[in-house]
């Protein structure tokens, strides 16, 4: 047998992917034959496992241990039912809370009726005046802001003109 085929048979041996027949074949191929150096390990562990005697399977091992996974099986599907039938209770619990909240708000809403707003003016030139009124109070606000804002400008273009003055000054003197 080739070195290549060997190598490949022991690659496939190690990840547990070889028949019976391979496996017997790496037997006899380290039993029978001279190794190179690089396969003197392997030759080795064949060795020792072929002087290791075969396990005795007890009679019924495979029968106690599919009962024991049946079992196992069982509780499991057991527990899982349990864990549901809770999960639809918490469900039917959190649904009728739900539904209580939304009929006690619906009720609530229902009996809490805001009133209309009344008109504050008896006559549409009562309400004209009292238009005009907070339209000019609203002018005169805004006229007052915007004076502020003048001045803020006025202030930051001093500052603007100070800075750059500054600056110049740096720069002329490192000339």
């Amino acid at each position: 047998m080739k070195p290549d085929d060997i190598e490949d048979l022991l690659t496939r041996y190690y990840e547990g992917v070889t028949s019976e027949a391979e496996e017997k074949e790496l037997k006899r191929f380290f039993m029978e034959e001279e190794v190179s150096e690089d396969l003197l390990a392997e030759k080795e562990l064949f060795l020792q496992l072929a002087a290791c005697p075969e396990p005795e399977i007890p009679v019924g091992l495979e029968e106690r241990l599919n009962d024991m996974i049946d079992a196992w099986d069982m509780s499991e599907k057991r527990a899982l039912k349990v864990k549901k039938r809770t999960r639809i209770i918490r469900l039917q619990w959190l649904g009728s809370i739900a539904a209580s909240l939304l009929l006690l708000f619906s009720v609530g809403m229902y009996l809490y009726k805001p009133s209309a707003p009344k008109d504050t003016c008896s006559t549409p030139e009562e309400a004209y005046m009292q238009a005009q009124k907070a339209l000019v109070m609203l002018s005169s606000r805004l006229n007052k802001g915007m004076e502020e804002v003048e001045t803020v400008q006025e202030a930051t273009g001093k500052i603007r003109e100070n800075v750059y003055e500054q600056l110049n000054r740096i720069n002329n003197t490192k000339q």
